[in-house]
């Protein structure tokens, strides 16, 4: 049975927002008003889901340094993928997937996060299954989500491991929470995230899924489940005999519990950052809406305890960044936020150096915000305190360009002040 943990109802005060006139920039869109900026009530809610935990618990949990990468990544080559513009200047280190993980037409990788543990480095980053309204004729979206933890201690030997995200397979009749697609061997005990997974966050060992529709899902990366090989690839949860299996994934994460947040959505990517002044971590996240809707994209503040959770008695932040030709920004891959400046990796923008994507950066109060040159198929956005570094990811197969898209690369946030 899930219980319901806490109930935050937060109220945001009505946004305004002025257009100004901008020094041109070539083939970009023109100023337009926004539509729809008007106050908002959102209520949160979690449900911790202890039931399912503490049955997946008699299967052996396992922590991140019990954990065998099994492959390597190469530092070698990641600046010179498709699209990839940052000046020579600006770049700090980077890396590429192995070839499988490159050309896969099955997956695509979106959230970036990440921790350190016992004096190791780890990023996170999130691939959900891809659909034929992606690519046609695959039909890999059944299997939700797969996570990367991978090791960049020595950016000279980086290892990682492709694990798979499970949820109750009770959330199966929920439509909030789980979404039919093409047919497989559907087992006891487990299921898959059946979601897009735009953004990621870790705090405190818990690790915070971008879900778009419903809000955020939560793991806990000391909860790792060991499971059996599957060769027909095709089979999750538990089979009669009591093993395990999982799509012939050697390790799952289990769910542990779900914010459903009302009036927020899309909720299309996530960070950590700092509350303005402290030390105390906030989850901000943000909004892919196109230009052609009517609704205002904005950056929600949600303030976390020391446990990670959401604090039921403050009230979450609002904010609505301006782009530099458009009063309110469009198409919003990536967030982060720090003191009274949010930076955005953004798409869909005019070819520029190889590249539709920009980072944005914006100070709160200001006309507009700057834009800096990015690579091309940019998603989520992640702040590594302990070297000052941003990071970001690409995104797309070798085959929709003839040529290696996928990069995961670090700047430093000074040099996009």
């Amino acid at each position: 049975m899930q219980s319901v943990y806490f109930i935050l109802v937060l109220f945001i005060g009505l946004i305004s927002c002025k257009s100004s006139e901008m020094q041109p920039e070539t083939q970009e869109n023109q100023l337009k008003s926004p539509e729809n900026i008007a106050a908002s009530a959102i209520s949160v809610t979690y449900t911790a889901e202890s039931d399912f935990i503490n049955g997946m618990a008699g299967f052996g949990f396992l922590s991140v340094d019990q954990l065998s990468l099994n492959r390597s990544a190469t530092a070698n080559g990641y600046n010179s993928v498709y699209g990839f513009n940052i000046p020579a200047n600006y770049q700090q280190e980077g890396f590429k997937w192995n070839s499988g993980d490159q050309a896969t037409e099955d997956w695509r990788p979106q959230g970036i996060s990440g921790f350190t543990q016992n004096g190791r480095r780890y990023l996170v980053v999130t691939w959900y299954g891809i659909g034929p309204s992606n690519i046609a004729g695959v039909y890999n979206q059944h299997k939700g989500v797969r996570i990367s933890l991978i090791d960049i201690t020595n950016m000279n030997d980086i290892k990682y491991r492709l694990l798979l995200l499970v949820q109750d397979k009770d959330n199966m009749s929920n439509s909030d929470l789980y979404k039919s697609s093409n047919p497989y061997e559907q087992l006891e005990e487990f299921a898959p995230v059946t979601i897009h997974a735009g953004g990621v966050a870790c705090y405190n060992n818990l690790m915070y899924v971008a879900d778009t529709k419903l809000g955020i899902r939560v793991f806990d990366l000391n909860k790792f489940v060991e499971v059996e090989s599957d060769p027909s690839k095709n089979r999750i949860g538990k089979e009669s005999d009591g093993t395990l299996k999982a799509f012939n994934y050697r390790y799952v994460l289990p769910q542990v519990g779900y914010y459903k947040i009302t009036n927020g959505s899309p909720f299309s990517c996530i960070s950590l950052g700092n509350v303005p002044g402290s030390t105390q971590k906030m989850l901000w996240t943000g909004q892919y809406i196109k230009s052609s809707s009517t609704k205002t994209p904005q950056i929600f503040g949600f303030r976390l305890n020391s446990q990670g959770q959401i604090q039921t008695q403050v009230v979450a932040e609002v904010i609505t960044p301006k782009d530099k030709y458009d009063p309110v920004v469009y198409n919003m891959q990536g967030v982060y936020r720090m003191g009274d400046i949010t930076w955005m990796a953004i798409t869909g923008k005019s070819s520029y150096q190889g590249s539709t994507a920009r980072m944005l950066r914006y100070h709160d109060g200001t006309e507009a915000g700057v834009r800096y040159r990015w690579p091309h198929g940019a998603e989520d956005l992640y702040y590594e305190e302990s070297t000052g570094y941003l990071w970001n990811l690409t995104e797309y197969e070798s085959s929709k360009y003839g040529q290696e898209n996928r990069a995961v690369f670090a700047v430093k946030l000074e040099d996009y002040l």
